[in-house]
């Protein structure tokens, strides 16, 4: 595949950007311009060389999640180097697609994998000479890209593709707009066309029908709520006219409590575990859009107000934190004894950290459906992998909010030190260090999730979720991230405080 190298200069700068929200995270200190030629360096020959799938499966290269995520966690240029090396030993080389993707016949290879090729040079050509926002909104969240129209066969379902295979391309995508590096959204992009059109029932082609003269700008220009620290004043007429949306925890607490949406009535897990996803889909897609619609409310029409959207998602943040950390903490039965760290809700939690960088470059009404749909797709992985329980005050009595790294304390601090017996003040710094070198690509992005989220609601107290309909949630408080955390550190391994590694879960709460 040939690449015109001032292409791939332009599509991959020298230096990452500044994110486009200030509610994306926060990058620390070790960043050097030693380490961004590392990253950029890397993500060019990843680029270049190796194709987004290294098996006939369709499994995922990882390397570009891994780098970026180290890179904004501090790692020098050596070890993004080391770690994306860890990568090169599995790639599959890029290869030419059987035809070239153009306008003409953009349509016709959804889902062929052996088109990626093709469909990340349509993109790589279309983002260098049109704004990303028009990429994003003409090929993803339009009425065309998804119910289709004349001269296109069927439904593309373009932002079903978006979220499938475990939220993979917009992970991608995300990264990408994130680090303001042109050529991961082109790679994000061509990823989503070659995906299959998991969980339609989740987001109903009626969402597209009406596309507003408002979609002209993006929701920057909308969410100074999202880059700046005070609140907007002209927000207050349209929030009073907007319906109140349900509480992401008052719709949990609902989906425990109905028995429909058990394992038992629902009939999984099946015997091809890849299965469970799309018989939850066609068993509970009516129930579970029924749930978006009331979490989504005041998102419908003139309802996307930086107030509505900041609140989605910060709900979607706490959600997937709470069943990836609560359910893998109590369903430690399923994995002797240790934390349930489970794959597919790990996903959820890594993902939530693009949100704010993707709704920066979107329109109100295509924030609003990426919300919603997010919203849909996490309550389906939630139920698909058993709906488990969220003893959420069970949690808080067994678990510590100050996780200390293996072998501490190995020195004796100066007795005059302050509170020389805190063997970790301020535990974040040890999970950072010992993140950055774990060679698994996972590890990384969630703890930079669960951290980012820490920072953004840390002043979040026992009592602010009292009444929401979710047995225990007045306990919760911004330590559930740095206790699911440190459980996380536990399980998948303090490798440079001399544990060896552990893996993720995929057994389930079954």
């Amino acid at each position: 595949m040939s690449f015109n190298a001032t292409d791939v200069e332009a599509l991959f700068p020298s230096v990452p950007s500044e994110a486009p929200s200030t509610r994306s995270p926060l990058r620390l200190p070790g960043i050097t311009r030693t380490s961004s030629d590392a990253l950029i360096t890397a993500l060019k020959d990843n680029h270049v060389k190796w194709h987004a799938f290294f098996n006939d499966r369709g499994f995922h290269n990882h390397a570009s999640h891994h780098l970026v995520a180290i890179y904004a966690l501090g790692a020098g240029g050596p070890l993004i180097e080391a770690a994306y090396q860890t990568h090169v030993v599995y790639m599959q080389p890029s290869f030419k697609s059987p035809e070239p993707v153009t306008e003409a016949n953009f349509w016709k290879h959804l889902g062929k994998r052996e088109f990626y090729n093709s469909y990340l040079a349509y993109f790589r050509a279309l983002l260098l000479k049109a704004d990303v926002t028009e990429v994003l909104e003409e090929h993803v969240f339009s009425s065309k890209a998804n119910v289709g129209g004349t001269g296109i066969e069927g439904s593309p379902r373009m932002l079903n593709r978006f979220w499938a295979a475990v939220l993979h391309p917009v992970i991608h995508t995300g990264c990408g707009l994130e680090f303001g590096i042109l050529g991961l959204v082109a790679e994000g992009l061509a990823q989503t066309a070659v995906h299959p059109t998991e969980g339609e029932e989740l987001i109903p082609l009626s969402l597209f029908q009406e596309e507003r003269s408002s979609a002209v700008s993006r929701l920057t220009a909308l969410l100074p709520s999202l880059s700046l620290s005070k609140e907007p004043t002209d927000d207050a007429s349209a929030s009073a006219k907007s319906k109140a949306g349900v509480h992401a925890f008052t719709i949990l607490g609902r989906l425990l409590a109905d028995a429909k949406f058990s394992p038992a009535s629902i009939g999984i897990p099946l015997p091809n575990r890849i299965a469970d996803f799309p018989k939850v889909n066609a068993e509970m897609g009516d129930a579970i859009v029924a749930l978006t619609d009331e979490w989504a409310a005041e998102l419908d029409g003139d309802g996307a107000t930086p107030q509505s959207i900041k609140k989605k998602i910060e709900e979607l943040a706490w959600m997937n934190a709470l069943i990836y950390g609560v359910a893998g903490w109590a369903g430690r039965d399923q994995t002797n004894g240790k934390f349930n760290a489970d794959f597919f809700y790990m996903h959820l939690v890594t993902s939530s950290v693009f949100i704010p960088s993707l709704v920066a470059y979107l329109t109100p009404r295509s924030g609003a459906l990426l919300l919603r749909s997010y919203f849909a797709t996490s309550l389906s992985w939630y139920v698909t992998q058993g709906r488990p329980a969220l003893p959420i005050r069970e949690f808080y009595a067994a678990t510590t909010a100050m996780p200390v790294q293996p072998g501490e304390p190995r020195i004796a601090p100066v007795k005059t030190t302050l509170t020389p017996d805190d063997a970790s003040p301020n535990p974040w710094l040890p999970i950072v260090q010992t993140t950055i070198v774990h060679p698994a690509e996972h590890l990384c992005k969630i703890q930079r999730a669960l951290m980012h989220n820490a920072t953004l609601y840390g002043n979040r107290g026992a009592g602010d979720f009292a009444g929401l309909g979710l047995e225990g949630a007045e306990v919760l408080d911004s330590t559930l991230f740095i206790r699911v955390a440190g459980l996380t550190a536990d399980r998948i391994g303090w490798m440079k405080e001399g544990q060896e590694a552990g893996d993720w879960d995929r057994c389930g709460f079954f």
